[in-house]
This record gives structure tokens, C-alpha cells and sequence, in this order.
């Protein structure tokens, strides 16, 4: 992906400002995903991802890696993964997408939204304890915007974020876990 950066850097936008097009981006995604848009909600959160990918590996070719580049990154990650979801919940109040079995598809969504950030948080509260790098459990956040950008592709974004919350809590549970082991 070196070349891809490295054309997205002659551009001469900086790393932090690919960050925030990715969050206008990710603003897009939520109002289709709330319009019950789904098949255009998908590929602009593919849109979306491919921009949280994007900043980091600019700032890499650069050579501007900078601390409040990455809390820069990791705040708009949590406002869009929110907002994502936010308008989700809003498609299934509003008959925007059908229900999801057990509960209603806004319990999925709130759970979704829940699981997403205690991903993120479990990891940041190790690492801080001194647990070291913590990157594992099988839904980090690529894999999140891949479930729920093939689910909107395909018709099925309830699905998609049902197995969303599934995955995060698991993750957060794997991550438990490794932090356990790591710091006990």
C-alpha cells in the first residue's frame, strides 16, 4: 500500500487532515445508513475505512507520525463508529431495515455501540496498565467496518450488526483475558 500512500501524499493535504475527510466521510455513511440507504451506506463506509487507513500510512511516508495525529485518529475512529451506529438505530426505529430477531434492532444497535467502544477502551485501560501492545480479539475495527459494509452491500446490515455485537463482546472478553494473563 506504500505506492497508494505515497499518492495520497503528494496531494499535499496533511495526515491529519485525511483523518478529518474520513470523519465528513463517515457523517455521510450514518445519514444513508439512517435513510435506510443501505447499499449506498456500504460503499461509503468502505469510502470511510479506506480514509482510517489511509491518514496513518501518509503520516508513515512522510515521516510525520505524531502523538495527537493518533489521538486525533482514535477520537474521530469513536465519533464515527458512534455515528455509524446512531444511524443504524435510527433506520430501525423508523422501518429504515427490518428487525433482528430476539431483541429490537435498536438494542442491537445501542450493544453495537457498547461493544465498539469498550473494544477500544478495554485495550487503551491495559496498555496503560502496562499490559504492552494489546491488539487482540477477532473485531477490531477494520473487521467491524468490513462485517457492516458487506452486510449494507448485501441487504443485510441488521444481520451484519448483530454479529457485530457478538464479535465485540467477545473481543473485549479475548481482550480481558490477555490482560489478565499479561498483568497478573
Amino acid at each position: 500500500m506504500e505506492p497508494v500512500a505515497k499518492a495520497f501524499a503528494r496531494t499535499g493535504l496533511t495526515p491529519n487532515a485525511f483523518t478529518l475527510i474520513g470523519l465528513v466521510v463517515g457523517v455521510v455513511a450514518a445519514l444513508l445508513f439512517a435513510y435506510g440507504m443501505q447499499l449506498r451506506a456500504g460503499f461509503v463506509l468502505i469510502i470511510c475505512g479506506f480514509f482510517d487507513f489511509i491518514d496513518g500510512a501518509v503520516a508513515r511516508v512522510v515521516g510525520r507520525e505524531t502523538a495527537f495525529g493518533g489521538v486525533l485518529d482514535s477520537v474521530v475512529d469513536r465519533y464515527v463508529d458512534f455515528l455509524i451506529f446512531a444511524g443504524i438505530i435510527y433506520a430501525f426505529i423508523n422501518g429504515g431495515l427490518a428487525g433482528a430477531g430476539l431483541l429490537p434492532g435498536w438494542a442491537w444497535g445501542i450493544l453495537a455501540i457498547v461493544g465498539s467502544l469498550m473494544v477500544s477502551y478495554t485495550r487503551v485501560r491495559a496498555e496503560a496498565a502496562g499490559s504492552g501492545k494489546l491488539d487482540v480479539g477477532v473485531a477490531e475495527r477494520g473487521e467491524r467496518i468490513i462485517i457492516l459494509a458487506v452486510g449494507a452491500l448485501i441487504g443485510y446490515t441488521q444481520y451484519a450488526v448483530v454479529l457485530i455485537v457478538i464479535l465485540t463482546h467477545l473481543t473485549v472478553a479475548q481482550r480481558l483475558f490477555a490482560a489478565k494473563l499479561r498483568l497478573s
